[in-house]
C-alpha cells in the first residue's frame, strides 16, 4: 500500500478521525510505521507479548481468543478493517497483549510507533481525543460483553439478546460463524446449533440463506409477556 493510500485510508480509522489526507501524510512522515503480512489462522501476537506499537488492522480480520485449563477456547472479540488492536493496553501497568490474537484470513497490520504517536497526540487535540475515545469505547464494549454473560444465562437468552442488538430490518445474520459466535457466548456450537434449530421450528426464527434468519419479533414480545 503506497503512503497516499495509506493516508485515505487512515481518515476512515477513529484514530485519525477528523484529519484530511495532507494532515495524515504530514504525520506519517513522522511516525516509524511499518505493515506486516500475516495467512490466516496465524498466531500474531501471545498473550503476554509485549504491545510496544499502535496496530491497526488494514486488510482482512482477526480475534483474539483464551484458553481455558480444559484446553477450550474462548473468543473474546473480532477486529475487522480499520480497528485498532489492544488499544486499552497501550499505556499503563500492563503493556502487554491480554489475549492470543489469531488471524482469521490472509490479512495486513499496520504498526506505528507508540512513542512518536504519543508525541502527535500531545500537539494536536483532535488525535488525543479520537484515542480517548477509542479506548472508551473498548472498555465499554468489555464491559457489556461482561454484563452479557453475566445476566443472560441460557442459551436461548444469549441469542434473543444478540440479536435484540444486532438485527436490521427484522433479520439477523450471526457472525463471523456459529463456531465462533458459540466461543462468545461460552456454549458449545452443537447447543448453539441446537437452540437456533428450536427457534426455528417454534417460527421465531426463518431461515434465509447461511448464518441469515428473519425475526419473528412478535413471538419473542409473547414470550417475554
Amino acid at each position: 500500500m503506497k503512503i497516499n493510500e495509506l493516508s485515505q485510508f487512515l481518515t476512515q480509522v477513529s484514530l485519525f478521525k477528523g484529519l484530511d489526507v495532507p494532515i495524515i501524510l504530514e504525520y506519517l512522515s513522522k511516525i516509524d510505521f511499518k505493515i506486516k503480512d500475516y495467512k490466516k489462522n496465524e498466531t500474531v501476537f501471545f498473550r503476554g507479548d509485549s504491545l510496544k506499537n499502535i496496530i491497526i488492522v488494514i486488510k482482512g480480520s482477526a480475534h483474539g481468543e483464551m484458553q481455558k485449563f480444559n484446553g477450550d477456547t474462548i473468543v473474546i472479540n473480532q477486529m475487522k478493517v480499520g480497528e485498532v488492536i489492544a488499544s486499552a493496553f497501550l499505556f499503563g501497568k500492563s503493556n502487554v497483549f491480554p489475549v492470543d490474537l489469531i488471524a482469521l484470513e490472509n490479512s495486513k497490520f499496520l504498526f506505528l510507533s507508540k512513542e512518536k504517536y504519543l508525541d502527535l497526540i500531545q500537539s494536536d487535540k483532535r488525535l488525543l481525543l479520537n484515542f480517548i475515545n477509542e479506548i472508551s469505547n473498548k472498555s465499554q464494549y468489555l464491559s457489556k460483553r461482561i454484563w452479557f454473560n453475566f445476566t443472560n444465562k441460557t442459551i436461548e437468552e444469549k441469542i434473543l439478546s444478540y440479536i435484540k442488538e444486532n438485527s436490521k430490518n427484522n433479520t439477523i445474520k450471526f457472525l463471523p460463524n456459529i463456531s465462533i459466535l458459540a466461543k462468545q457466548f461460552e456454549v458449545t456450537r452443537p447447543a448453539l446449533s441446537r437452540e437456533i434449530s428450536n427457534l426455528c421450528k417454534r417460527k421465531i426464527l426463518t431461515k434465509i440463506e447461511n448464518n441469515m434468519y428473519s425475526v419473528n419479533f412478535l413471538k419473542i414480545m409473547k414470550r417475554e409477556i
